[in-house]
């Protein structure tokens, strides 16, 4: 996932001092972001006239103030754990269970049920630890803002 806030505090001070790219404003303005206070600010930029004046420059400076006091995620909100993290506890105890059931002239691959099946079961303790917490993509918020559609 990109840091859409850095992304928005850099493309309006890159137009803003005429460094950014041929298309960069374009395609910020044209493309929502997923962080609704971010997509107003976007679209507040977006109603700017071109060329700039000194007028607008103001404005965007002052968008710019918006985006860097914008914090974005309430801090005492729990962040969802990765699937990867789930999968990474279940190899583990799965290599352990292989280690203690290796037997000799078997080969490496015997038994390898005992290093997949604690996997899959460390990624689904993990999606429904995060579907019972509702967070990640079982956070309302965002399933709502889903069904609302992006381009």
């Amino acid at each position: 996932m990109r840091d859409e806030r850095q992304c928005v505090f850099e493309t309006i001070g890159a137009f803003l001092s005429g460094s950014g790219g041929k298309w960069d404003w374009d395609d910020f303005i044209s493309c929502s972001l997923m962080n609704p206070e971010l997509d107003k600010i976007r679209r507040q930029a977006a109603a700017i006239d071109l060329p700039l004046d000194a007028e607008g420059a103001d404005t965007l400076k002052a968008l710019l103030v918006q985006v860097e006091q914008f914090t974005g995620d309430d801090p005492k909100k729990q962040k969802p754990w990765r699937v990867e993290f789930g999968m990474a506890c279940g190899l583990a105890v799965g290599a352990v269970l292989w280690c203690a059931s290796y037997l000799d002239g078997g080969g490496p691959f015997q038994n390898l049920q005992l290093i997949l099946f604690p996997a899959a079961i460390g990624i689904t303790a993990v999606a429904l630890r995060n579907k019972r917490k509702q967070l990640g993509i079982y956070d309302p918020e965002i399933i709502a803002r889903n069904k609302g559609g992006r381009v």
